[in-house]
């Protein structure tokens, strides 16, 4: 069974998450919520999420809207108002088991920047903020990156802007800074799986997806990635896993209509 890049990566992102988590899903996060309610709906019953910018509890309709969208009340478990939900957010450390975040750069060792692209005072680009990013990234147990390209100038040698820390300069230093333990678990891109040596900290292959080869991410990557072995071949989505989804997640298509395969990869699909 055919799938899009969205389906794809909310199967991919689905199957790390555990029974019992607790997790918050930011604004422009559709794969995120896919991927929390597919794991809800298959071995994570107990799992449950918050949506960031509407304090929405486990928004569970067959539909995926904006997080934000007031729909999602009336399908919910609860709701939070902003007070606890910032409560939540800068103080308490580990409440959250993961967060799932977008980004304009990572780095090699998962530091995030949603700022700007270039100089602050004078940038190529300009992104949506630091918003919570830098309480979870530095709170949550850990983080999860999910970027919708693979090229050089969202996997750069050091982010242009710090404002997720991830594990810093690598080894210890996220903790020697007084850090909790934590840091990015897991980045998700069009070409593969990416995770942290342990030792190092630094962005390691997990897997590549089919018909990805290592010199093409090499080649879309602006630093080296630890590799120590040919890398596997992801798994792809099942027939169940597919079939889950379109039913009891994402009834009306988003995933398929907003988040295609790029066009190397579409016929592969």
């Amino acid at each position: 069974m055919q799938c899009s890049m969205g389906e794809y990566l909310s199967v991919q992102l689905a199957r790390d998450l555990k029974d019992g988590e607790k997790a918050i899903i930011g604004t422009n996060s559709d794969i995120q919520v896919a991927a929390c309610n597919l794991a809800r709906r298959s071995h994570a019953p107990a799992l449950w999420w918050v949506s960031g910018p509407g304090g929405m509890v486990n928004a569970d309709e067959p539909v995926i809207r904006p997080t934000a969208d007031f729909e999602n009340i009336a399908t919910s478990e609860a709701v939070l108002d902003l007070p606890l939900m910032i409560d939540f957010i800068d103080w308490k450390i580990h409440f959250f088991d993961f967060a799932i975040l977008g980004a304009l750069q990572t780095d090699r060792y998962g530091n995030v920047n949603t700022v700007c692209v270039g100089n602050h005072s004078r940038p190529r680009l300009r992104g949506p903020g630091t918003v919570g990013i830098s309480a979870l990234c530095a709170l949550s147990r850990r983080f999860y990156i999910l970027l919708q390209r693979h090229d050089r100038s969202a996997f750069v040698e050091r982010v242009d802007f710090l404002c997720g820390p991830g594990h810093l300069d690598g080894g210890t230093s996220r903790t020697d800074r007084g850090l909790p333990d934590g840091g990015p678990s897991l980045v998700l891109t069009p070409l593969g799986v990416f995770d942290f040596e342990p030792t190092s900290k630094r962005m390691r292959v997990r897997s590549l997806h089919e018909g990805v080869t290592l010199e093409e991410v090499r080649d879309n990557t602006g630093f080296d990635l630890v590799c120590d072995a040919p890398p596997p071949v992801t798994r792809p989505p099942d027939d169940a896993e597919l079939r889950l989804l379109r039913e009891r997640v994402d009834s009306t298509g988003v995933l398929q209509a907003k988040f295609p395969w790029p066009k190397r990869q579409s016929t592969k699909r």
